[in-house]
Formats: structure tokens, C-alpha cells, sequence
């Protein structure tokens, strides 16, 4: 798991939660040994969950006084047995969200703002199967270009592109039109959605009047390396 994921997945709530399970809980406490913010947020969110129980293990003080008719069902509102808890625990989400959640959400935003040099990985010449592979250094926490060419034989509404990691599974994919295809796609390619390794952009053409998967024509096959700077 990549900081980026666990930004996606939300996992330090849902760790606070206990929603996390299975492997995923497992890919989360491998994370934490190795991304200092989420370890940070993780104790954070500890400390704040932990005063919050502190408080709810003190006595309520109130006075009693003879209730004169049946109370209605609006009654639980002011039930300081209720009413207590229900206000720690609001108090617990809103301070998580004010001092951790909010605060790392504007410097990201910040981040994607500012002014950066993007590495662009240039694929062409698909038809050789045997030439050398290009190779491209991603940023952990970022993106990359994809500059690919695709041929257009015609005959095709569309075409699809497939981006397919070392494991042989497809991590995204999308659809382009004729017109887009008549230059250089320019595709800007998160580092989350490829992996170490040897990676694979499938082009296929889609034939005019029919869109099912069977009838796609590969147009190109690009592969490519890619190592993640940490």
C-alpha cells in the first residue's frame, strides 16, 4: 500500500474504526512501518479517541426532578445518559477532521496547484516486439506522461486503451475517439495506477456498429518499465 492508497481508502479512520480486515488491515500495518504521516495521523487520532473515553468514564451530575406526564419520544434528547456520549463522540470526529483530516487535505491540494516538472515516457514504433523497453522513474506520491502514438487504420469508431501491471491485470482503462487519435496521445498516468516492473498499454481498435470486447483488434502493444522514486 502506497500513501496515496491509504489517502483513497481513508485507512487511518476506518483503523480507528475497526473497519479494516483481512488483508487489507494487514497491507495497512506493513504501511505504517514505512510513511511517517499516516503513523502520525494513526497516534493522533489515538490520543483524541482516547481523552474522548476519559471523558465518558466521568460521573453525570444531574439533578433529578418528578416528571408530571409520560415523556414523548423527543425525551432522549435531553437524556444526559445519552446525550453525553453522543456529544463526546461528535466532539472526537470534529476535532479529527479539524486537526488532521483538513489541514492534510490543503496541503495536497496546495501540492497539485504548484508549478511541477513532469517525467513523460514517449512509447512508439509498436510494431517490433523485440526492441529495447523504455523505462520510466515515477514519483512515489505523484504522476507521469504517457506519450503514445496510435495508429489508425480506419474502419474504427474508437479505441481503447488498457493498462495492464506485472500481474497481468488491468489497472485502467479508457476510451478514445478517432479524432483524438490522430495525434499523440498525451495521457497523465497517476503512480498508484502502474507498479514496478514490466507494464503494458494495449491499444485496440473497436469496430464501426459494434462496441462488445470480443471484436476488438489490437492496433498496438507498448511495453514499458517502470521504477517508483521513493
Amino acid at each position: 500500500m502506497t500513501h496515496q492508497d491509504a489517502l483513497k481508502e481513508m485507512a487511518v479512520e476506518r483503523y480507528l474504526l475497526g473497519e479494516l480486515s483481512g488483508s487489507s488491515l494487514d497491507r495497512f500495518e506493513e504501511h505504517l512501518f514505512e510513511c511517517q504521516e499516516c503513523a502520525a495521523d494513526l497516534k493522533l487520532g489515538v490520543t483524541f479517541i482516547d481523552g474522548a473515553r476519559d471523558e465518558l468514564r466521568r460521573p453525570i451530575r444531574f439533578v433529578a426532578h418528578e416528571v408530571k406526564r409520560s415523556p414523548g419520544w423527543t425525551s432522549w434528547f435531553t437524556n444526559p445518559w445519552i446525550l453525553a456520549p453522543v456529544l463526546a463522540a461528535c466532539l472526537v470526529v470534529l476535532a479529527f477532521q479539524t486537526f488532521v483530516v483538513l489541514p492534510r487535505t490543503k496541503l495536497e491540494v496546495a501540492h497539485a496547484q504548484d508549478p511541477a516538472v513532469v517525467n513523460r515516457l514517449v512509447l512508439a514504433n509498436a510494431g517490433p516486439r523485440g526492441n529495447s523497453i523504455p523505462e520510466i522513474i515515477a514519483p512515489e506520491h505523484g504522476s507521469f506522461v504517457i506519450s503514445a502514438d496510435v495508429p489508425t487504420p480506419g474502419g474504427f469508431s474508437s479505441y481503447r486503451c488498457s493498462l495492464y501491471i506485472p500481474d497481468g491485470s488491468v489497472t485502467w482503462q479508457t476510451t478514445v475517439s478517432p479524432e483524438q487519435a490522430r495525434d499523440a496521445l498525451l495521457i497523465s498516468m497517476p503512480t498508484v495506477k502502474v507498479e514496478e516492473g514490466l507494464n503494458v498499454l494495449l491499444i485496440q481498435g473497436i469496430p464501426v456498429g459494434d462496441s462488445s470486447s470480443d471484436k476488438a483488434v489490437e492496433v498496438a502493444k507498448y511495453s514499458f518499465r517502470v521504477k517508483v522514486q521513493k
